[in-house]
């Protein structure tokens, strides 16, 4: 038999008196949990990262981009204390646009600071006409959804990790209890024996 610093190696999986039940079924909780980490949580990650860009891309195609106006001017940036961090010199004004049917309206929309009333502004309409936030770029889009699968594998992965060490301690709590027991019924038998 292998041994490794005076462990016999795969001890659960080879005959042995004093093997139990619980030493298998723990053996392989954690040959499915191994599976599991390896196999289903890398492909949970991926396959979360992939609908989550095509999603987001799909999002694009609905919306078109159409030039608005600004109605009034667009405020100055509030001042930020650590200004050497604050790049977004961006703010939110109210614009007009024409929809495709003709129709004339109006929303919020970001826009640079401090630009004048009737300066132009890019917004993102859906076929309705109605105002809606810039799309992500396909290269947002890839990094958002590299968030999420990384996010979701790792949530996975946490609970795999867990359930497999509820699955121990559960079987650890039943084998010390069922050693106390034959230890008791030992000692019954024994003393019997002497009487």
């Amino acid at each position: 038999m292998r041994r490794r610093g005076g462990t016999v190696l795969l001890w659960r999986w080879r005959r042995n008196p004093l093997r139990r039940r619980s030493d298998v079924a723990e053996a392989w909780l954690g040959a499915a949990a191994a599976a599991l980490l390896l196999l289903a949580v890398p492909a949970l990650g991926v396959a979360t990262a992939a609908v989550a860009e095509h999603s987001a891309l799909d999002e694009a195609r609905g919306l078109h981009r159409t030039t608005a106006r600004l109605v009034g001017d667009a405020p100055e940036p509030t001042p930020v204390r650590f200004s050497v961090l604050a790049t977004d010199d961006r703010v939110s004004a109210i614009v007009r646009w024409t929809t495709p049917s003709g129709t004339s309206r109006s929303g919020p929309a970001s826009v640079a600071a401090g630009s004048r009333a009737g300066s132009p502004a890019t917004v993102w309409l859906d076929d309705a006409g109605r105002n809606h936030p810039a799309p992500p770029t396909p290269a947002q889009a890839r990094t958002q959804a590299a968030a999420l699968g990384a996010a979701a594998g790792t949530g996975a992965g946490v609970l795999v990790l867990g359930g497999w060490w509820v699955a121990r301690v559960r079987l650890e709590v039943r084998r010390s209890a069922r050693w106390d027991h034959d230890w008791a019924e030992f000692n019954s038998h024994r003393g019997h024996r002497h009487a």
